[in-house]
């Protein structure tokens, strides 16, 4: 009896023992296949983090307005995205000649310098003429383009010059270098975050002119019957068009400027200006 108690006791604590022994290797690979699975998990993780990060590095973002066609307006297909025009095409250029995908944030035109300040953006390029005003604010690209401003007015108007407009309702758009010049006259004045806008208000006999860039004016008027540009060299001098970089990023702005020296140099500027002129003159 007691031989047989202890035998019984014995095996109980064999099984006592290999239980516990058992439990104890379970918890232990548990707790194994956990760090492996959690240092799996960061591995990819930081692998992620580490490809974004490269992305980000490669990617030229730039802001635009694309309310401005022929050098930037919203396409069923455009160069960049939905994204088509001059400026477009010329930012494509700029990015991929310096091994860099190209990316494009639209916006109000007021609101670019303030997105190249707080890093939202890396580079402008808006059809955006260079005044001392703006130069204060960030710094600018050789020239591309050369405009004017105009006025655009129905056929059977009298204003033939800057002058007649002394005391006739005056379209704008917001930013845009025809609103500093009208400004500058010191006539009153409308403006629209829009050109379309500006335009109807002309068409619906709601204003008498609208000052604006000449290429864009051109466009308008060709889709607007009853509508004419006049000119007057005098009152609105030639601007020129730049890419506007943040203060100080003298790296950017010379990778802009090889790119951009190249292009007038090869004549690929003026071989965009005049495909986009002709393509939308025959939409």
């Amino acid at each position: 009896m007691k031989k047989t108690a202890k035998m019984a006791a014995l095996m109980l604590a064999l099984a006592m023992m290999t239980t516990t022994l058992a439990a104890c290797g379970n918890s232990a690979d548990s707790k194994g296949s956990t760090a492996t699975d959690t240092t799996v998990s960061n591995s990819q993780d930081n692998g992620t983090a580490e490809t974004s990060t490269q992305e980000a590095e490669n990617t030229l973002t730039f802001g635009t307005n694309a309310e401005f066609p022929p050098f930037e307006f919203v396409a069923g297909s455009g160069v960049i995205d939905q994204y088509d025009g001059i400026d477009i095409a010329i930012a494509k250029q700029i990015a991929e000649r310096n091994g860099m995908t190209p990316a494009i944030e639209n916006m109000e035109f007021d609101s670019l310098l303030v997105a190249l300040q707080n890093g939202q953006i890396d580079a402008a390029i808006a059809g955006m003429t260079v005044i001392e005003e703006r130069k204060e604010e960030a710094d600018f690209s050789i020239p591309y383009y050369t405009a004017t401003q105009v006025m655009i007015v129905k056929e059977d108007s009298e204003i033939a010059s800057a002058a007649d407009m002394a005391d006739k309702k005056i379209c704008v758009i917001q930013g845009y270098t025809g609103e500093i010049c009208v400004k500058d006259m010191g006539y009153p004045y409308e403006s629209f975050k829009k050109g379309t806008d500006a335009i109807m208000e002309l068409v619906n006999g709601k204003c008498d002119v609208v000052v604006l860039d000449s290429a864009t004016s051109q466009k308008y008027i060709e889709e607007n019957e009853g509508l004419k540009i006049v000119e007057d060299a005098e009152a609105f001098e030639s601007e020129e068009y730049a890419i506007a970089v943040k203060k100080g990023n003298t790296e950017l702005l010379d990778k802009i400027n090889t790119v951009i020296d190249a292009m007038l140099t090869d004549g690929t500027v003026a071989e965009l200006g005049a495909k986009y002129t002709e393509q939308l003159s025959a939409d």
